[in-house]
Parts: C-alpha cells; sequence; structure tokens
C-alpha cells in the first residue's frame, strides 16, 4: 500500500474521534507513520497553508482530500526525497481515494506551495495556531499559566520524543546496560533524573533491545521513572498503584524492593492485560485487578498508593500529537472532577502515616497544584511533603504544591507530582 494510502486512512481515523495509537495501522510502513505524525504534530499550519491555497473549502465529505494535500505539503517540506515525487505520489493517491476527478486540484495545490511557499509563510506570520501548531485554547491556558516557559513548551511539543529506557536495577547497574548498548551498536546516554534512565540515539524496536525478552530493560519515559523515589518505599510495605495499566510505574515499583506487596488496578480490561504481560516478561508478581478506583475494597488500609490519574495529558503531546486534535476545552472541568474524587477515594485507603504520590502527564494548573491545594484545604490530616529536584537540564518549576516537569527537546515528559502524609489524629 502506498504510504499517503495508509496515511490518509489513518488521519480520517483520528478526524473521527480515534487516538492515533489506535488508529495507525499495524502494517503502515515507517514512512507512512511518519508522515501521518507529522501531519499531527503540523496540523494548525497544514490546515493553515492549505486554507489560503485552495479558492473555496471543500465539501465534509472530501475530507480525505484535505488530508492527502496536507500530507503532500509535510512531505514537500520534510521528507528527504524531491519535491517532485511527493507531488506526484499525492496525485497517484487521489485516483486510489476513488476520486480521479481530484487529480488535478492535488497537483495544482501542491505546484502552488512550491512556488508560493514564502509568500504563504509571510501571511501566516500573525496566524497564533499556525505559528505554534497548537488550539488557541491550548496556548491561551499554558500561556497564562507558565508565560516564561511558553514558547518552549510549545516548542518540545513538535519534536519527536527520544526513545527512553528503564534499566532493572535488580539484575544489573546503568553502566552494565549501557556496555551491552555499544556491543549491539546502539548508541545511547544515561539519563539525568533517574539512575534507571537511558536514553537511545535512534529508536528501536523493543524486541532488539538486549535483554528486553528476559526482564533487563523496559521502555519508560525518565519523568514516570522518578515515581519509585517519590513514594519513600520501605521494605514489605503494602502498596496501591490506583491506575496502574499499562503497567510500567508497577513494574519499576517491585523491581526497587521484592518483599513489597503490591496491588494494581485499572478500569480498563484491555489495558489490565498489559500488566500481566508486564509482569510476565519482568518476572514480577502483584495482584492484578480490572476495576475502578471508586470501586476497590480492602481489607487492610495500604502504606503508600500511586495515584496517576485520568488527565489532559498534554505534557506528552509530542508522544501524542492526536491529543491536540481529540482533546476539547470542556474536557478539563470533567477531568478535574474526576480527579478530586479519585484523590478522596484513595485518601481513605490510606493507613495513617502513609503517603500517596499524586502525579499527572499534565502541564495544566487546574489538573495539579489547584487539586492539591483544595484537598489540603478540605483535609486537616493532610500534609504535603517535600520533593527536593536538582537539575539543569530539565525544565521545571518547583511550586508550593509539587513539582513540575515541562516538556523538553531530548529528555523528560511533562509531569507533575505531589507528596501527601496522612496524619495521625
Amino acid at each position: 500500500m502506498h504510504e499517503y494510502d495508509s496515511s490518509v486512512k489513518t488521519l480520517l481515523k483520528v478526524a473521527n474521534g480515534r487516538s492515533l495509537d489506535q488508529a495507525i495501522g499495524t502494517k503502515d510502513s515507517p514512512l507512512s507513520r511518519q508522515i501521518s505524525y507529522g501531519v499531527l504534530r503540523n496540523f494548525y499550519y497544514l490546515s493553515a497553508c492549505l486554507e489560503q491555497l485552495l479558492t473555496k473549502p471543500l465539501a465534509d465529505k472530501h475530507q480525505d482530500l484535505e488530508l492527502l494535500m496536507m500530507a503532500g505539503i509535510y512531505s514537500i517540506d520534510e521528507l528527504n526525497r524531491p519535491a517532485h515525487a511527493s507531488v506526484n505520489f499525492a496525485v497517484d493517491c487521489a485516483a486510489h481515494l476513488k476520486k480521479t476527478w481530484a487529480k488535478k486540484l492535488v497537483n495544482g495545490v501542491l505546484r502552488n506551495y512550491q512556488r508560493k511557499r514564502e509568500q504563504i509563510q509571510t501571511a501566516l506570520e500573525n496566524d497564533r495556531e499556525a505559528q505554534t501548531n497548537h488550539p488557541e485554547w491550548i496556548s491561551e491556558k499554558l500561556e497564562q499559566a507558565y508565560p516564561q516557559h511558553f514558547s518552549h513548551i510549545v516548542s518540545a511539543n513538535q519534536v519527536e520524543p527520544p526513545m527512553t529506557l528503564r534499566v532493572n536495577l535488580a539484575k544489573q547497574d546503568r553502566a552494565s546496560y549501557l556496555k551491552k548498548l555499544s556491543a549491539a551498536d546502539m548508541k545511547a546516554e544515561p539519563g539525568s533524573l533517574s539512575s534507571s534512565a537511558i536514553y537511545l540515539d535512534k529508536p528501536v524496536a523493543a524486541e532488539k533491545l538486549p535483554g528486553f525478552g528476559s526482564g533487563e530493560i523496559s521502555i519508560q519515559d525518565e519523568a514516570s521513572q522518578l515515581i519509585v523515589d517519590l513514594l519513600n518505599i520501605e521494605p514489605n510495605m503494602t502498596i496501591l498503584d490506583a491506575c496502574a495499566a499499562p503497567g510500567g510505574k508497577t513494574c519499576a515499583i517491585l523491581e526497587s524492593d521484592a518483599s513489597l506487596r503490591v496491588t494494581a488496578i485499572d478500569q480498563d480490561e484491555r489495558r489490565v492485560k498489559l500488566i500481566e504481560q508486564n509482569l510476565h516478561r519482568l518476572e514480577l508478581k502483584a495482584k492484578v485487578k480490572a476495576e475502578s478506583l471508586q470501586q476497590h475494597r480492602s481489607d487492610k488500609l495500604y502504606d503508600r498508593i500511586l495515584l496517576d490519574v485520568p488527565c489532559s495529558a498534554l505534557g506528552i503531546i509530542r508522544r501524542h500529537p492526536d491529543i491536540k486534535l481529540l482533546r476539547l476545552e470542556s474536557d478539563i472541568a470533567k477531568l478535574v472532577a474526576t480527579q478530586e474524587e479519585l484523590l478522596a477515594k484513595a485518601w481513605t485507603l490510606l493507613e495513617a502515616n502513609g503517603e500517596i504520590v499524586y502525579s499527572t502527564c499534565s502541564i495544566l494548573p487546574s489538573e495539579n497544584r489547584d487539586i492539591i491545594s483544595r484537598f489540603l484545604e478540605s483535609h486537616p490530616d493532610a500534609t504535603l511533603l517535600p520533593i527536593e529536584f536538582e537539575s539543569e537540564q530539565q525544565a521545571a518549576v518547583s511550586i508550593t504544591e509539587g513539582l513540575q516537569l515541562f516538556p523538553t527537546d531530548h529528555g523528560a515528559d511533562g509531569f507533575f507530582f505531589s507528596r501527601l502524609k496522612k496524619e495521625t489524629s
């Protein structure tokens, strides 16, 4: 299948509400995947370009043609091949879409873009959505919250993220695994925030990583690897991972101490299977249940709870550029209500002197510090614990309520952490 054919099919599914992970075909070529990701990363610029190039908007039923021409513009700008090849392949794809009549339109629009590229770019200089490649509502919220970091955040969201590994420190230290990567001709460097993190120079299929099948290594962003240290774990503790799928954090916790008694729950039955698969590969054991935190009952209270709540995921846009299209401003209030409900429920499951780590992959204060601030006001038995953090390489803000990391060009994703202790009465 031609790369444009499969990319347009993927992009149409995303435009109709499916996530990119669900939409992308298992047999899509690397080039097709690059185009799909590239169009979504640059969606607002490409859409604005197309608006400049079309004499009148196309009917909704021709959304596939719009996406095809956006893919063509992206390819002209970004692919390492002659521009005329990108144009010709796009024209051929119009016929594959059973819209032979549109071949002339596609050819004219893309060749016009080649001729008028600088003129179009000048015309879009004051179009903030085109310049940031973010919907205006996201830009407004981020700029209002973090004016000093705004340009960095939107820029980092446009960068292809690195492939980040977590070394199983129960089996070997990071230096030893770096040597294995070197022996396999895989360039890599250690992370700066977590002692288990490694960044690959180029992504590879997981099964090609030395020792992946035997549990020496896992794939996990460096920010979320900080969870283990933040939980302040001691031997034999009981721990609840309350929104656990796909299980990366559950496994990291167990790797840190085999004596821990961990319960991992998630309401998505399909994703609970991923937790079980990860535990099996790493030869770890936990009590796994497909249930929501609201449904969870336990005979004994937990010493530690990890509450990585559902969120807007605006801190991981660089990994999931479809978020910019699929997330709605109206979603935020609903997510905040859920986050507050989950934190309140988790608190009832926590032992006296126990601790909760509340985390999100969001960078919105409404989902992070505001949640914690209101919780502290309404729960006199809750104490905020400090998070010590030092790094020159990571964009971050230490705030009263916790730690806010921002996405980076070649580092960790955007994440928020807060540590809460339940005081004895």
